[in-house]
């Protein structure tokens, strides 16, 4: 999901879709008109070459979200990590991301971590015992920050960075997964990170228009 910076979601069922780039007042619109009532986007990037970052398209997506109506809004931090890459510290990432809801007054409900690699930066590669270590540090970041937050990842992702799919970070907190298997249910198949069930699962990477990502959410 590191690419993606949108994700929207339905009244009814919460099937959530992500967008490849930055919400356009027109998406929202007609969304909005087709019953998606929650949107998820992008807060912060991985962007190793700078150590993180706010999302560019962050604020005007979120704008143009609110334009269109829409009040139930998340964000996702794709945080930066890697021993190869000068990352900020976990706690300075976050307070990058508060200040710009302060900044620019956004109501944000949850935080949502992404926890997976992405081969352009090389992130997680701490070892699995260090990757542990390191992940234990963001959440206890998480924290501190006072945020509303829950964890997505997959169980392939979660057995690479930490050895096994039984390794337990925190299953106190929500769950949304990725298992890319086209059927659109919360149904926790492969249970990992001590979770047994999980308020959101993203099904497919790939909708009809090739521009979305799916997911359905209790």
């Amino acid at each position: 999901m590191h690419q993606t910076t949108i994700i929207l979601a339905l009244a009814l069922s919460l099937l959530f879709i992500g967008a490849v780039s930055g919400l356009t007042h027109a998406v929202d619109s007609s969304t909005l008109g087709n019953g998606f009532t929650k949107a998820i986007i992008r807060g912060y990037q991985e962007a190793c070459g700078s150590g993180g970052r706010v999302d560019p398209n962050f604020v005007s997506s979120y704008n143009n979200a609110r334009a269109a109506d829409f009040t139930d809004i998340d964000a996702y931090w794709f945080p930066c990590t890697g021993a190869n890459n000068a990352c900020k510290s976990f706690s300075t990432q976050l307070s990058e991301i508060s200040a710009t809801f302060r900044a620019n007054k956004m109501k944000i409900g949850r935080i949502w971590v992404d926890i997976e690699k992405y081969s352009v930066c090389n992130g997680w590669n701490y070892g699995t015992s260090g990757n542990f270590d390191e992940a234990k540090e963001l959440m206890k970041a998480l924290r501190a920050s006072g945020f509303k937050f829950g964890i997505y990842s997959s169980p392939r992702e979660w057995g690479s960075i930490f050895g096994s799919t039984s390794v337990v970070l925190d299953n106190t907190v929500p769950l949304w997964f990725a298992t890319y298997n086209n059927v659109e249910t919360l149904e926790l198949k492969t249970p990992f990170g001590g979770w047994t069930e999980a308020v959101g699962h993203q099904y497919t990477d790939k909708s009809a228009s090739r521009k979305f990502d799916l997911s359905v959410f209790a």
